[in-house]
């Protein structure tokens, strides 16, 4: 029977009322500050270390042959060892062995400098940039103008550590040969939130877990990353590449071997033997390496495991805009930069500028901006407007 105008009026009415009170009766929670999914906000584009910007509709398969070189920013002072960037927004945050800077992402003008010794991991939420110094620190900088709102003592000099951020908790941490470990700190207040010794981290987070490997007892863990809790635990020696862009699966790898194992329980979903490399991952495929072939990407089915093609075209592969990118090296040419059709590894035409700018990190790919690095000259590239 449909509503009269008198009752749904009085029925309406009822339900603002209800509505108000609840709202009067519960206290507003505060969001946590999160980076815009289209943001490159960590190593690997977001906490699963997929490679992978689903929100990158400007730079296509269909733009590439136009895209032009826009600005450079260059090591000085003797510095070296410059990261591929992160973004946020408008800001590009830059580092290497003389510290991190903040830069206009669109114009590359400086907005502020912070001196380091050495060059950091960087992870960033928007409001705050964390810049984990392996060494032994971990600085949280505003990213307003770079002061400092906190830091603290890392007791693992881990020269290969990991830098992880998500929902406002970030774990640091590493084996330098002598102290082994993981380390959680709030983003917002630096306050520990827990440790876990003996444990190495891994890479990607899914479904709020990460992963924690024992390199002296054998196995791993995935525990949740607010609280340190074990979640489930595997006698495999897996080393964590990714997670899957739903963040329900993890892509971990043990002597040559890729596996996709579900988040919740560490259940094998399927393994493949012969693949190795930090992949990238879209919501159809696993692009990644070939044993024994050096610079061989190899794109498997996300679903199957199941070999779609692959070709001899770079390392640490990224993707945005239904391109996958790659930087190959060439002993005549040095680094390259590869652009390839992710469904058929077909590769696609580049302006010689943008071929000639490979690296051995990460392209990134946001904002309508591309971003490589040589380790010496970050370049800007984007597609002017018709």
């Amino acid at each position: 029977m449909r509503e009269t105008p008198g009752r749904l009026g009085t029925a309406m009415a009822a339900l603002a009322a209800l509505a108000a009170l609840a709202v009067t009766a519960t206290p507003a929670i505060a969001a946590l500050p999160r980076p815009a999914a289209s943001d490159w906000a960590q190593d690997g584009h977001d906490a699963t270390h997929d490679g992978f910007n689903p929100d990158e509709y400007q730079i296509t398969a269909g733009t590439v042959k136009r895209l032009v070189q826009r600005w450079s920013i260059s090591t000085t002072g003797g510095a070296t060892q410059q990261q591929a960037p992160i973004v946020a927004g408008t800001q590009l945050f830059l580092a290497d062995s003389s510290g991190v800077g903040a830069y206009d992402a669109t114009t590359g003008d400086p907005d502020w400098r912070f001196p380091l010794t050495e060059a950091p991991l960087l992870a960033t939420d928007g409001d705050t940039l964390l810049a984990y110094v392996r060494s032994g620190e971990l600085v949280a900088l505003d990213t307003a103008d770079g002061s400092v709102r906190w830091r603290k003592p890392i007791p693992a000099a881990a020269p290969a550590g990991r830098l992880l951020l998500d929902d406002g908790v970030a774990v640091v941490g590493g084996n330098d040969g002598t102290t082994l470990g993981a380390w959680a700190f709030d983003v917002a207040t630096g306050e520990p939130r827990w440790q876990r010794l003996g444990l190495d981290p891994q890479w990607p987070v899914a479904d709020g877990k990460m992963l924690l490997s024992r390199p002296y007892q054998g196995g791993m863990q995935a525990v949740d990353i607010a609280t340190g809790q074990v979640v489930w635990e595997s006698p495999k020696d897996w080393f964590g590449y990714a997670a899957d862009p739903t963040g329900r699966f993890f892509l971990v790898g043990q002597d040559a071997e890729l596996s996709k194992v579900r988040a919740d329980d560490g259940h094998v979903v399927w393994s493949r033997s012969g693949l190795w490399g930090n992949p990238a991952i879209d919501h159809d495929r696993v692009y990644t390496g070939a044993e024994g072939e050096p610079e061989t990407i190899v794109a498997v089915d996300l679903y199957t495991g199941q070999t779609q093609w692959q070709l001899a075209a770079g390392l640490t592969p990224s993707v945005a805009g239904g391109v996958l990118w790659a930087g190959h090296s060439t002993p005549d040419a040095g680094w390259q930069l590869e652009a390839l059709d992710p469904v058929t590894g077909v590769p696609l035409d580049l302006p010689d500028a943008v071929h000639e700018s490979g690296g051995p990190d990460r392209t990134v790919v946001t904002h309508g901006w591309l971003y490589t690095t040589d380790g010496a000259t970050l370049r800007a590239f984007t597609v002017p407007a018709r």
